[in-house]
């Protein structure tokens, strides 16, 4: 990942004619979100590289389109949702759908278990794209059901059955119990 001094310096080799101006102000936002955005990433792409290009993409439209927010969680809801985005194109692409390189996932969740339960993360990540997000949502970023149903533009019923069904094979996955 490039450093703040690097990510300044390449912004307009990477980008073109497009003038990207950076502050301090813009600083304060990478070093807030940066770590979301990024778990997020990881949570969609279970691929260390590419969440990590996911978030430099976040910043950069972020930086392009100068968004204004109402408030706090609109701007964090903002990220998120860029976030998911950018990751669901990446996976939806040619180019990752051909490729066919193998990935250790475990020892990439071990990596990113800091302050998490691997053995539970490792299970999360394992799970299908709609319940990993759903859970990852609601219990890592703690947005309720409502608030998972918008940015991901599903039905909160949809969102309610994901987590649901999303517990349930965690408990299998973790040997709990059945209910």
């Amino acid at each position: 990942m490039l450093s703040v001094q690097e990510f300044e310096n390449h912004t307009s080799d990477i980008h073109g004619n497009h003038t990207i101006h950076m502050s301090g102000v813009s600083f304060a936002i990478v070093d807030k979100y940066k770590d979301m955005i990024y778990r997020t990433a990881f949570t969609v792409v279970k691929n260390h590289e590419d969440a990590e290009d996911i978030l430099q993409e976040v910043f950069f439209k972020y930086f392009r389109l100068q968004p204004a927010f109402e408030n706090q969680s609109h701007e964090k809801a903002w990220f998120l949702r860029v976030t998911i985005n950018e990751g669901k194109n990446l996976l939806r692409s040619f180019w990752k759908r051909k490729r066919t390189d193998d990935v250790n996932f475990e020892n990439i969740v071990q990596q990113q278990a800091d302050s998490h339960d691997s053995k539970v993360l490792q299970a999360v990540m394992s799970l299908p794209d709609k319940y990993r997000i759903a859970i990852y949502l609601y219990y890592y970023e703690e947005y309720s059901i409502r608030e998972i149903a918008s940015l991901t533009s599903q039905s909160e019923t949809t969102i309610a059955q994901h987590l649901s069904r999303g517990r349930k094979k965690l408990r299998k996955k973790l040997g709990g119990e059945q209910k």
